[in-house]
């Protein structure tokens, strides 16, 4: 920790607070692509604002043909990368706060974007500003990566390593503390069947989504007749926390009068995925240094022609995708359909030996006085499986509940300004010492 770099963001709690603000106020989903603005004017308008208040401190600032912008100090052989992103989730429902007014109640600030991701890109700003003026030597170049749309493809993040310089090692200020140093493969697969078939459903809002609520329709024999199943809302990644209600959908026709390739697929899928949420049935349960595989059946579309269905997968990094393609083949061969769509992005495991990892670490046990503190495992996915030697660091763990993506989302101000003085010290380990 410095008290340079502390007393110099303290100074300036007032105008941090007031710049997160004033970026909070832009409504950046992705819209519609408009020349020099690939995400659309709003974001474009955002990353402008934001460059413009990182020069005003001092720093390099620029756009890169809008897709991202970056903003250095510094100078060394090397670069160390902070990866933050300005685009958001759309603002949803159930909101007290005007969802990009940036309201201030109670030391909090309300707005889309204020945790994921605008805050910590703010305080990054702020805290790189606070090590350049301490005066202090950078042995590596220090280069803020402002992305911007990290929620819908990451295209920002391919643009810029395919027209810049990648950094030697990076971190995230968009996971948890302590940090986040694995995480897993994810890979969205649909699998379709074709033939004649009695039973409707449209279940599920998104593979990364557990189903809370299924129904579907069976039609013939006797009549029409529906058939419905509870669950529970859950991240893809954290099954555990939820109750798949397609899988229990499921189980439940497994016990109605079907016949033909409706008899035939119901038995396959409930063997294949029982009420499981490990693959065990379908000979994927596998554990290594990133993590358990989990599996969520997703979404299925169902009518008088067939059915589709898509899979959320989180895989550890040692698994093979091919291994995983041939068992989910085999599984549902019976239903005579294919794969027809398959999307895997790779994981990483960086390990807890590395110097990105010890020493992020050891700046957050010595601000927060958390001794037990250990690096993290995840099934979600950060800019940091993007790029070589990169983990993600904050800002959720310490000093703050988690409000990404749900109504009301916010950032304390003292998380905020805190974030700017882990940063700063972040930086200064990796850069100056």
């Amino acid at each position: 920790m410095s008290i340079y770099t502390d007393n110099w963001i303290d100074e300036r709690k007032d105008q941090i607070v007031e710049s997160l603000r004033s970026i909070v106020r832009f409504r950046t989903p992705e819209a519609e692509a408009q020349e020099g603005a690939p995400f659309g004017p709003e974001v474009k308008a955002c990353l402008e604002k934001t460059l413009g208040i990182a020069a005003e401190l001092g720093l390099d600032a620029k756009d890169m043909d809008g897709y991202c912008g970056t903003v250095d100090a510094g100078d060394g052989e090397e670069m160390l990368g902070i990866l933050a992103h300005l685009d958001v989730v759309p603002e949803g429902t159930g909101w007290h706060h005007d969802p990009y007014g940036a309201e201030i109640v109670d030391g909090k600030i309300y707005g889309r974007g204020t945790l994921d991701d605008k805050g910590p890109a703010i305080a990054s700003i702020f805290a790189l500003a606070a090590v350049k003026a301490s005066g202090l030597e950078f042995k590596r170049k220090v280069r803020i990566i402002l992305g911007c749309n990290e929620e819908t493809g990451m295209g920002c993040i391919k643009h810029y390593l395919a027209n810049a310089r990648i950094p030697e090692l990076s971190f995230s200020p968009d996971g948890e503390y302590p940090l986040t140093n694995s995480e897993k493969s994810i890979l969205h697969c649909t699998y379709k069947a074709k033939f004649n078939s009695h039973i409707s459903m449209n279940v599920g809002e998104a593979p990364n989504v557990v189903p809370g609520q299924a129904s579907c329709t069976l039609e013939g024999f006797s009549g029409t007749k529906t058939i419905e199943a509870e669950g529970k809302i859950a991240h893809a990644s954290l099954p555990w926390e939820g109750k798949n209600a397609l899988q229990a959908l499921l189980l439940k026709l497994k016990e109605e009068d079907l016949r033909g390739m409706d008899r035939v697929s119901v038995d396959t899928l409930c063997d294949a995925f029982k009420d499981e949420f490990y693959g065990q049935s379908l000979g994927l349960d596998k554990e290594d240094e990133s993590g358990r595989l989990t599996l969520n059946v997703g979404v299925m579309h169902w009518n008088s022609e067939g059915f589709e269905l898509t899979l959320d997968l989180r895989c550890p990094v040692s698994l093979p995708e091919c291994y995983i393609r041939e068992r989910i083949e085999l599984a549902l061969a019976g239903t005579g359909g294919k794969i027809v769509y398959w999307n895997y992005k790779p994981g990483y495991s960086i390990p807890e030996d590395s110097e990105i990892v010890r020493k992020l670490l050891k700046v957050y046990v010595d601000r927060t006085g958390d001794t037990e503190a250990k690096p993290k495992r995840i099934g979600g996915g950060t800019y940091s499986r993007e790029l070589p030697n990169a983990v993600s660091f904050g800002p959720e763990g310490y000093m703050c509940e988690a409000s990404c993506h749900v109504a009301d989302e916010f950032m304390s101000i003292d998380q905020l300004i805190m974030n700017a003085k882990m940063i700063a010290d972040a930086i200064t380990a990796l850069a100056c010492e």
